[in-house]
């Protein structure tokens, strides 16, 4: 009887641990069944709201940071701006060991303590998590966010900014608040979010007072942008009012090239000089009017009049310059970035090199704050043997030069092998995977026999002064580098 109830208890254990794995391997966005959906909309902004706003951006965080995913949404440029740095870097990585005794180390335990680092790194596929995350800080300044994690799934839930705030500090890390006043008007979130945040929320239930809470570090992670400033302000807010100066001189523009399209022809009534009458009976006068109205194109305008016929042409003036182009050069140059980026008449690789280097070097402070987040969660993993997370300065931009780099300081016997490898594209859990394939089981260095060529036989080459009969100590190596000693006697 015992026996039956051990394993009704375990099938009851193994059914609740697969449903908790449901519930946090699979988020819903949206209830696609519910009938109280909200319509995610973009208020639209005008360049007098901009200014406005700019004019005390504490007060206006909130209007700021809207207008910025409004242009995010309906600008071009300001698009191409926000994902040039977002896409740029890599997020190669790298793990190795610290604070360790290497002769007092356990190499077993050092195996199995690197690969579960590099299991819980990997099944969190840093690459994908970290450009979304890229993304919100550079149009929003600060991302907040919540985990959802099992044994073999795993992503971060990005929390509406509205309800979040920043609290204190962890381990050089933010941590935040979350208003649970949220679920009154959003009940469906409770139970998609679960966990937590139904428990908290059982607490705000209780006392209003606790509206604002402290979320576990361990699940969460606040990444800000500009985290020289307190409040959260869009990284390019600057650069907003310009967005709306581009659209106006295309408005400009268009009208102008509209104007200069536009001709406009007079019909003459001719009439006596002396007796003022007209020498065309008036009702003929306007069938010819009718007639020729009827079969000009809509850029032609027609006057009937008793003056003389003149056309006029509306051109603009030939000198006039490009104050388009004029305003997206400015657009670039507030932001600071080089407008080469984006398909601009002028080239110059050294300028642009120097530009691309100034943008790396921001998105590297950014980096820098991930990689302290992730080691955070590192040492919550780390036993006795300790690992760190190092996060590489590679873009897609230097991604050949720092592959070269690491090439020649591996030829110079620096431990740079793995650097190299992580450099290409090949993570570093894939790095002895690919190895024990290529050489254990498929011997490609085997089967793979390179073909015959200069490269890879020598075919003698041409004597040597050894070989006319001269003493080889004779023969010096520039000597037989440029054969100077072949016509010598």
């Amino acid at each position: 009887m015992e026996d039956k109830n051990k394993i009704e208890e375990t099938k009851q254990y193994d059914f609740y641990n697969m449903l908790n794995y449901a519930k946090l391997s699979k988020l819903i966005l949206r209830d696609l069944e519910s009938n109280n959906r909200k319509q995610t909309f973009f208020s639209k902004y005008t360049k007098d709201d901009v200014i406005k706003y700019l004019k005390n951006p504490e007060q206006n965080a909130k209007q700021l940071r809207e207008i910025s995913a409004y242009l995010y949404n309906t600008s071009s440029h300001y698009k191409r701006l926000i994902l040039y740095f977002a896409r740029m870097l890599l997020f190669y990585y790298i793990v190795v060991p610290y604070r360790i005794d290497i002769e007092k180390v356990n190499k077993n335990k050092f195996k199995n303590q690197y690969k579960k680092i590099l299991d819980v790194l990997d099944n969190m596929n840093l690459q994908h998590e970290f450009i979304k995350i890229v993304t919100t800080i550079l149009k929003e300044d600060v991302f907040f966010g919540y985990e959802y994690s099992t044994k073999d799934s795993y992503f971060i839930q990005k929390l509406n900014p509205d309800y979040c705030q920043i609290s204190s500090i962890e381990d050089g890390c933010f941590n935040f608040a979350f208003d649970f006043s949220y679920f009154k008007t959003n009940p469906e979130k409770l139970v998609q979010y679960g966990g937590e945040f139904e428990e908290k929320y059982k607490i705000y239930e209780n006392d209003t007072k606790l509206r604002w809470q402290e979320l576990d570090s361990k699940r969460t992670i606040c990444i800000k942008m500009s985290d020289d400033v307190e409040f959260p302000v869009p990284f390019f807010v600057g650069v907003l009012e310009s967005l709306y100066d581009i659209e106006d001189f295309k408005a400009l523009k268009k009208a102008k090239t509209e104007i200069g399209n536009y001709k406009m022809l007079s019909l003459q009534i001719p009439f006596d000089k002396d007796s003022g009458d007209f020498l065309i009976d008036l009702d003929i006068a306007k069938e010819y009017y009718r007639q020729m109205g009827s079969v000009l194109p809509e850029n032609i305008g027609l006057v009937l009049s008793p003056m003389e016929i003149n056309d006029f042409d509306f051109e603009k003036d030939k000198a006039d310059k490009d104050n388009v182009s004029e305003s997206i050069r400015d657009y670039y140059s507030s932001a600071g970035v080089s407008d080469l980026l984006f398909n601009s008449e002028k080239s110059s690789s050294n300028s642009l090199k120097l530009s691309i280097d100034n943008d790396s070097s921001i998105m590297f402070a950014v980096l820098r704050s991930l990689e302290r987040w992730v080691n955070r969660k590192i040492k919550q993993e780390s036993g006795v043997i300790k690992f760190k997370c190092l996060f590489l300065d590679i873009t897609k931009y230097n991604q050949k030069e720092f592959y070269e780099n690491c090439l020649k300081g591996s030829q110079a016997s620096l431990p740079m092998k793995t650097m190299a490898c992580v450099s290409m594209g090949i993570p570093q859990s894939d790095m002895v995977g690919l190895n024990f394939l290529e050489t254990e089981i498929l011997e490609i260095q085997n089967k793979f026999i390179p073909l015959k060529s200069s490269h890879t036989q020598s075919d003698g080459g041409r004597p040597n002064n050894s070989d006319k009969g001269l003493p080889v100590e004779e023969v010096t190596e520039e000597q037989q580098e440029n054969g100077s000693n072949e016509n010598r006697e």
